[in-house]
């Protein structure tokens, strides 16, 4: 083995400008007690790839993870003792080992380009602590785009080249990346599974402060030329929600090729075609969604002179038993057990038991909680404002125990933040709404805190439910409820009335016994 090292650690004969270097990094692994055979196969490995590199590279201070990568990968016919090619596969951890010792003793340098990523890294992370995020979860993020630099680099791409294909890319690839004193890779690379939203987080920093290019809008042909009025249309002067628009435009999209696109040459027959063929294929919930959608379209083309009249009324009618299932609900116990749940000594408690009040004594739905706004709240009248599904505002009375849970929570427990929305993250990134997700996930999390047994039931939905099916038992009329649950009619809230035993026994008839008269 000396000889070995001797022969080709020689400046005369290699080209290397240090002829001490391998006989130092042998002393370095005896000093960390390496084993003589595992010693020797890391001296083989560094043998060969300084035979590779005086062949093809140059010397050692062209050394970089990118030429570690090519030595790994080519095919072996170097000169040099038998071993060489049988130990080459194994040999990636040895070789990034010699390359953190090269640094150390300064004869390599770490690539320009990772130490400009790693600065970028640390002003995101900075970006990160601002808003609230944990030691725990900064040093993850740190990770997670330590390696993105790395397999940037070892790819050849820079930072101002990232976009959605070289994202995709990434969470894609086979990993091998690794880089000493950088990055080092702990156990295997699950993608999009423990990477997609820290990188997708990390790039979109990227593009805020102008490292990498804006993303380019999606190009996609859209199959009708009216369908752009179409949406306008019904955001301007239908007062629909932002989420519906959303689902008649995606119904249309698939229509849309089935009907052609002239107006004037839609016929009962081509309508009537376009949806059967759609219920070949398609559930009839979603075809019945996509029929509501073509009845407004075709009002719209009615309204803009560019389509026959009638032809709303031939849309088939997708068959659907109305009110096939019941309202689940709780108790009233219950319900006050899951409000009882929170622990108001924290500020997380204190929203979340202020939540919980909207959505048990107003019947609110989680996006209405979640759209609900400081100026909202009328504190002199002790009313607020609430805008449902269609966007039309309600103006609902404000009860004693929510406007003070609602306080308690502005006062004592709310981010200070300039935002409108009442109810604010807790958890990073802070001072953004909670959304309508959140609110579900706070009635979902104080129901299994209390115990009670709720399983299947809609975490968010069942307050309202519940409030609804409790007020009925009480004897409040069907023309209440329906103004609490601001229904526009009371054949939507009749259904309540389904699940109200006691009223169902008084108006049931008796069924006739064997020999009775009906």
């Amino acid at each position: 083995m000396s000889s070995m090292i001797t022969k080709v650690a020689a400046p005369e004969e290699c080209g290397e400008p240090d002829s001490g270097i391998v006989a130092t990094y042998k002393a370095r692994l005896q000093a960390l007690g390496y084993s003589p055979s595992l010693m020797g196969k890391c001296i083989r490995t560094i043998l060969h790839l300084i035979t590779w590199l005086s062949a093809n590279e140059g010397g050692i201070e062209t050394l970089d993870i990118r030429v570690l990568h090519r030595f790994l990968d080519h095919d072996c016919v170097c000169p040099g003792p038998h071993g060489y090619r049988k130990n080459l596969g194994r040999a990636g951890w040895h070789l990034h080992r010699f390359l953190g010792f090269l640094q150390e003793t300064g004869r390599v340098r770490m690539p320009a380009e990772i130490e400009s990523g790693a600065h970028v890294v640390e002003a995101f992370l900075q970006t990160l602590i601002a808003q609230g995020y944990v030691p725990e979860s900064i040093a993850a993020y740190r990770t997670r785009c330590r390696h993105f630099i790395v397999w940037l680099y070892l790819r050849d791409v820079a930072l101002a080249e990232v976009d959605d294909e070289v994202f995709a890319r990434f969470l894609a690839h086979d990993c091998a990346c690794a880089h000493p004193h950088f990055f080092i890779r702990n156990g295997r690379f699950a993608g999009r599974h423990n990477s997609r939203s820290k990188i997708g987080l990390f790039i979109k920093y990227l593009i805020d402060t102008g490292i990498a290019p804006p993303r380019r809008a999606p190009v996609c042909e859209e199959p009708g030329q009216h369908l752009a009025r179409f949406l306008i249309w019904l955001r301007r002067y239908r007062g629909i929600g932002e989420r519906t628009i959303q689902s008649y435009h995606k119904a249309m999209r698939v229509l849309l090729p089935h009907l052609g696109d002239d107006p004037d040459r839609y016929s009962a027959t081509l309508i009537r075609n376009a949806v059967r063929h759609r219920l070949e294929t398609e559930s009839r919930d979603l075809v019945r969604r996509e029929t509501s959608a073509l009845r407004s379209y075709l009002r719209f083309l009615l309204l803009e002179g560019l389509c026959r009249p009638g032809l709303v009324a031939v849309v088939p009618t997708v068959p659907h038993q109305r009110f096939s299932t019941l309202p689940r609900h709780l108790p009233r116990d219950d319900i006050e057990c899951i409000i009882a749940s929170c622990d108001r000594a924290t500020p997380a408690g204190l929203r979340d038991h202020a939540i919980l009040l909207f959505l048990a004594r107003l019947a609110l739905r989680a996006g209405d909680v979640a759209n609900l706004r400081l100026s909202d709240i009328d504190w002199d009248n002790a009313r607020i404002r609430v805008s449902g599904k269609s966007r039309r505002a309600a103006v609902l009375p404000l009860p004693q125990d929510v406007g003070d849970a609602v306080k308690d929570y502005i006062l004592h427990a709310r981010p200070v933040a300039d935002a409108g929305n009442v109810f604010l993250r807790m958890m990073p990134p802070l001072h953004q709404p909670l959304a309508s997700g959140g609110v579900s996930a706070v009635a979902k999390a104080a129901i299994k805190r209390s115990g009670v047994k709720a399983e299947g039931l809609p975490a968010g939905h069942v307050f309202r439910h519940s409030a609804a099916t409790n007020l009925l038992r009480d004897g409040t009329p069907l023309e209440v409820i329906s103004t609490l649950l601001r229904h526009q009619s009371t054949q939507t809230t009749a259904i309540y009335a389904r699940v109200d035993v006691r009223m169902l026994r008084e108006v049931a008839q008796p069924w006739p016994m064997a020999g009775e008269e009906p």
